[in-house]
């Protein structure tokens, strides 16, 4: 099961004041979390997130919120969280290291950090870039239209989900957001994939993105398609380039650069 989850937390401590969380069936999840030390919330956090000392002060324990969290989770199957930035895992850690002392609420946490992805990673390598960009930018390219983002934990999350599903099977063409590239700083082409048939050729900077090509333009309608069949194809690929072998009807050679 995928969960697309985010967190708010405090400006200095970075414990958690706040946790939403989506599953790819649409079951949500959210709670304030009170911090060890509610008044020392800030201005700057207060006017990002629209989250008080008055709310904090009355909001249910970390505890008490992860035990809960803990339970609502589907564990007969191993979940994947998604998260966008590289801020949530140290949220984790603080909160786990300053505010959490039922053991339940320690397993909740622990489950979200051991089972947990950074998907701006997946995002910035989709589009072909190699600098961060934001969430509401990347919602807006896929709804058309500029949004208000308020930075709602929950709200956060369900926008994560859309990105996840109008990307992972989408080929890109050509990169929506050059600015976020420079000719003096592109990442360096380390491998480069090409299909062939006849007078077709096409080339990939990655088996991911060769898969992504598969995936999205030569399976079947009703084809099982998820993160294990992007998988299997990229191991198909290699397969097909190394023993010659064609794949899709198309000849595959990878070419390793220096």
């Amino acid at each position: 099961m995928k969960y697309f989850i985010d967190f708010e937390a405090m400006q200095f401590s970075n414990e958690i004041i706040s946790v939403g969380c989506v599953s790819e069936n649409g079951e949500k999840f959210y709670s304030l979390v009170q911090p060890k030390k509610a008044e020392k919330i800030t201005e700057f956090i207060t006017s990002l997130t629209g989250i008080t000392y008055e709310e904090l002060f009355s909001a249910p324990s970390a505890d008490k919120v992860f035990s809960e969290f803990y339970e609502w989770v589907d564990k007969t199957e191993k979940p994947e969280f998604f998260c966008y930035g590289d801020c949530d895992d140290g949220f984790i850690k603080s909160t786990l290291k300053y505010n959490i002392t039922d053991f339940y609420g320690q397993c909740g946490l622990s489950l979200i950090k051991s089972n947990l992805k950074d998907y701006s990673a997946s995002v910035r390598e989709h589009f072909g870039i190699n600098r961060s960009i934001a969430l509401k930018k990347v919602v807006e390219y896929y709804r058309g239209e500029t949004i208000i983002q308020n930075h709602n934990s929950l709200e956060d999350a369900i926008y994560l989900k859309e990105i996840y599903e109008n990307s992972i099977n989408e080929f890109i063409k050509e990169c929506p957001f050059p600015e976020y590239n420079s000719e003096n700083d592109k990442p360096k082409i380390k491998k480069l994939i090409t299909a062939e048939r006849g007078n077709v050729k096409m080339e990939f900077v990655s088996y991911s993105k060769a898969a992504d090509w598969v995936m999205a333009d030569q399976l079947s309608v009703g084809d099982i398609i998820n993160e294990k069949t992007k998988s299997k194809i990229c191991n198909r690929i290699k397969k097909a380039a190394e023993k010659s072998i064609p794949y899709f009807g198309y000849s595959w050679f990878v070419d390793n650069k220096s």
